[in-house]
């Protein structure tokens, strides 16, 4: 059994890696070709070439074909024979294959937050209810002691007292 476990360190490495190599796919969008033969997509692609000799003149006669494979040598994506195109299709290779670690981490992330809120309304709601409790004795406790201030009111010689007692 392999460890699958990404050090954060792996992660930010290739965070910034990914961050660098995205800078070079301006505006993707997906396309798709009409049905066509296979002759017909050959000549399609012909002419997807000729545009990247253009946008890159200074290109060599012979060039390297850049792509992205699965099992058994199935193309899952061209991204052409431009110099930018190996590092487009490193990038790919690498979104597929650190992408289950990436949402390995949203899905922590998010139920991590979620615990967290849960617990912060959880205090919050204790704080109100002591607060509330608080209130509440202080309440008593003034009650109280009008009622002790009362009380000694009416017994004869306090009020003596009470009265030398102030400032």
């Amino acid at each position: 059994m392999t460890d699958t476990t990404v050090t954060k360190e792996q992660m930010l490495a290739y965070v910034a890696d990914a961050r660098r190599l995205l800078a070079q796919v301006q505006d993707p969008i997906w396309a798709i070709t009409p049905k066509q033969t296979d002759e017909e997509h050959l000549a399609d692609y012909e002419v997807t070439l000729a545009r990247t000799r253009v946008a890159f003149p200074e290109m060599e006669e012979k060039t390297e074909m850049n792509m992205v494979l699965g099992e058994g040598g199935i193309v899952y994506a061209f991204t052409g024979h431009s110099p930018t195109a190996a590092d487009r299709a490193k990038a790919l290779v690498g979104f597929i294959r650190t992408m289950p670690f990436l949402l390995d981490s949203l899905v922590a992330s998010l139920e991590q937050k979620e615990q967290h809120s849960a617990r912060v309304t959880e205090l919050l709601q204790h704080n109100n209810v002591q607060l509330t409790e608080n209130r509440e004795q202080r309440a008593e406790i003034k009650r109280l002691q009008a009622r002790v201030k009362w009380l000694l009111e009416l017994v004869p010689g306090e009020q003596l007292k009470a009265v030398s007692a102030r400032p």
